[in-house]
């Protein structure tokens, strides 16, 4: 049975017939109530929704480009997107989480096949909103119980940091972040301490920082003879590139003022993510397993779309500590930028 014999069954129009299966209000009852015997009476079925032509584009939402470990991530899925004919559509939240919103709403009207979302924020009436939309969503670096979602265990980072602390014998240790307070980097180091009997001072305790701040900090806690602090871990390398330049220009003012000695090297450095500004400035660092989260996810991605069920939703990965104290050597073999010949 098709439309045309309900509205010939019905004696009304096709367009009458459609507005009823569709739930319209512009129709009189009598109308609606012939069309619905008669759909009653010849067994019609509504025919499924036409499945919408894959675009083979996937997007891409992080939240800082200016993060080069987040760099790195789109590098890997770029890379497999074009392994898998698919192209790459990158939006950048500015850790921004109305931006975030109204780029997942940019992907709906781009008619993407799935998204890769570096999240803002993992509140359940937020991710609610994101399970709704037309397209899978996996989430990368940060994982939830309700989405497909790949990360590292950011609270065992932070151990891994107190640990390397404690293992130097140090007692006196700080924290400098460019979220909050009560990121899981930041519960993972106190806990611990704690079970070492330190209590990490609220004092020394940096987070969000400007580069005032900063300068406030070194002045108070870290140039004072007393009682100096021998470890400071921050919560990405970003921040750990601040602490390190802003401690040699320290050094640079009290050289030149000859009032005491150089902080630089007295001071242990623990980064988060080992990018290239770890390597580069020779601090430590913790280690995210980038390249396995980005192939994980597009794993997932595709498998999703191919209607196949995913067993473990939710995938925790563990990070490691880069243990360094000089440059690492970053020069290598490049391919020239512009091809002359």
């Amino acid at each position: 049975m098709t439309i045309r014999d309900v509205a010939r069954k019905a004696g009304v129009s096709i367009a009458t017939v459609s507005r009823v299966i569709n739930g319209s209000e512009r129709i009189s009852p009598q109308a609606k109530h012939a069309v619905e015997q008669a759909i009653e009476q010849l067994n019609y079925q509504k025919p499924p929704a036409k499945r919408k032509k894959p675009t083979k584009l996937f997007a891409v939402i992080v939240r800082n480009m200016t993060n080069p470990f987040f760099t790195q991530l789109v590098d890997v899925l770029e890379e497999e997107a074009y392994k898998h004919g698919r192209s790459i559509l990158l939006f950048n939240s500015r850790n921004n989480l109305q931006l975030e919103k109204t780029f997942l709403t940019e992907c709906v009207n781009h008619r993407v096949d799935g998204v890769f979302l570096i999240p803002r924020s993992l509140r359940e009436e937020h991710l609610k909103t994101v399970k709704q939309l037309p397209f899978p969503v996996v989430l990368l670096t940060a994982t939830s119980e309700q989405m497909l979602s790949v990360g590292t265990h950011h609270q065992h980072g932070g151990e891994l940091a107190a640990q390397h602390f404690l293992n130097q014998g140090f007692r006196r240790m700080g924290f400098i972040g460019s979220s909050d307070k009560h990121s899981d980097r930041l519960l993972g180091f106190k806990k611990a301490l704690t079970k070492q009997n330190i209590i990490l001072e609220k004092s020394l305790v940096l987070a969000p920082y400007t580069s005032e701040s900063l300068s406030q900090f070194i002045q108070q806690h870290i140039s004072t003879p007393q009682s100096p602090i021998e470890g400071i871990f921050c919560s990405d390398d970003i921040a750990a590139s601040h602490l390190h330049n802003a401690l040699n220009l320290h050094n640079n003012v009290i050289e030149h003022y000859n009032s005491q000695p150089p902080l630089q090297g007295k001071i242990e450095i623990i980064g988060f993510d080992d990018t290239f500004i770890a390597q580069s400035l020779g601090f430590s660092s913790i280690k995210q397993p980038m390249r396995q989260i980005a192939l994980l996810g597009f794993e997932m991605m595709i498998e999703t779309i191919a209607g196949q069920n995913i067993a473990n939703q939710q995938v925790l990965l563990e990070p490691s500590l880069v243990i360094r104290h000089t440059p690492t050597s970053l020069s290598g073999s490049r391919s020239p930028e512009i091809l002359r010949t």
